[in-house]
């Protein structure tokens, strides 16, 4: 499962930022790094929306927290 995400669950120096695609990176204030694996657990966070190329526009592919995509509009 994918690690939390908050500003309550990063370490101090580290904020967070969500791509257009719904990637999440994570960017270390203190040493101006950033990484697409989260802080604490090392593993890679989803936002839980994806902006696709395939898709019509204005459409985004969501995803349930058991990992069953969905589409919104």
């Amino acid at each position: 499962m994918a690690a939390p995400l908050g500003q309550d669950t990063l370490p101090e120096h580290w904020c967070y930022g969500v791509c257009r695609d719904g990637r999440v990176f994570f960017v270390n204030d203190e040493t101006q790094t950033t990484t697409w694996l989260h802080p604490r657990t090392g593993e890679p966070v989803n936002s839980g929306h994806m902006i696709r190329s395939d898709l019509p526009r204005g459409w985004e592919e969501g995803f349930t927290d058991e990992g069953a995509s969905y589409f919104i509009k």
